[in-house]
């Protein structure tokens, strides 16, 4: 006889799953495990207990995957344009982000190639053994060139940077 597992008897006989779990555990209905685990109760149990199972419709399909309508009702296809609308908004807020992100990334990088702040300076130093074997940027390189891109001059120190990164954040 087939083994079903407990839900799917549960449908076949118009039963709810716990009556069903409920009969296992007070012994009423003896279950097994299949090979995936899952509680199965064979058909021949449930007939002996409950009878057979009621008559179905002809038109009601036994295989519990239905097959699906390929043509869209007139609410899907307002609901898809829906979605695509939605789709196209958040597509334009990735892409700003990701610009974003790329200047970030610039202004980071920007950063790196600044020299170390001076000791009598207001912003805090490094100590430590870590700042002292750290290279320094040399004195001979060219100042940073202004950006082409959003006709701003470049950063000369830290807080030129973080009044930047304030702004930004106010803008949002």
């Amino acid at each position: 006889m087939p083994e079903l597992t407990i839900g799917r008897m549960a449908k076949l006989y118009g039963l709810h799953r716990s009556t069903l779990y409920e009969a296992v555990e007070r012994g009423r209905v003896t279950a097994g495990f299949n090979g995936k685990g899952q509680r199965v109760v064979e058909l021949s149990e449930m007939i002996r207990r409950y009878g057979e199972p009621p008559h179905q419709p002809e038109g009601v399909r036994q295989n519990p995957t239905a097959l699906t309508d390929t043509h869209p009702t007139p609410g899907q296809a307002v609901d898809n344009v829906a979605l695509l609308t939605r789709f196209d908004a958040l597509l334009e807020v990735v892409k700003e982000q990701r610009d974003e992100l790329k200047a970030l990334r610039e202004e980071v990088h920007q950063l790196r190639r600044l020299p170390a702040p001076s000791r009598g300076s207001n912003t805090p130093s490094r100590s430590g053994p870590s700042a002292a074997s750290e290279p320094s940027v040399a004195s001979s390189e060219a100042p940073m060139q202004e950006s082409k891109e959003r006709d701003v001059t470049s950063p000369r120190s830290f807080a030129d940077i973080a009044d930047r990164f304030a702004e930004r954040i106010g803008k949002d």
